[in-house]
């Protein structure tokens, strides 16, 4: 659907010997914060990972570069100040970071067949950019954590 990114913090993020660990990292933020949220949606996120126990892990190996790619921007711009560190950053642009994130998702999500997934998204989406500003430290640490 897109290319792998080239930017700086893709080459960081995304080589072979620091992915694996940056993915594992992902996956544990979700599940943190799926753990933070309601009822209904800790069940709904539990019935998705036993019904289909590989899902959590296909989904971010597809969307991890495409993310890294979407916070190349916010990463020049940090790196351009050396007085900025790359997480702080982030927190402090937190909107934009957000939307550039669900950016990724909406073009991924426009090119879905499956009806199901898409009405599930349109239903969460209007909530999305609190849900990942709220996430914003978690998300901050987990991207900075292997970059310079």
């Amino acid at each position: 659907m897109s290319e792998t990114p080239q930017g700086p913090l893709a080459q960081q993020l995304l080589d072979d010997s620091v992915f694996p660990q940056l993915l594992e990292d992902s996956k544990g933020l979700v599940a943190s914060e799926v753990e933070k949220k309601n009822m209904a949606l800790r069940t709904g996120f539990n019935m998705v990972r036993k019904a289909k126990p590989n899902l959590i892990d296909s989904a971010m190996r597809t969307l991890l570069p495409e993310f890294v790619g979407a916070l190349e921007p916010f990463y020049a711009s940090a790196q351009a100040d050396p007085d900025t560190h790359f997480r702080d950053h982030l927190i402090a642009n937190e909107t934009e970071v957000a939307d550039a994130l669900l950016a990724v998702s909406d073009r991924r999500v426009a090119h879905v067949d499956n009806r199901v997934v898409k009405s599930g998204y349109q239903r969460l989406r209007g909530r999305a950019q609190r849900e990942v500003v709220a996430a914003m430290p978690g998300i901050a640490s987990v991207m900075s954590k292997y970059s310079d």
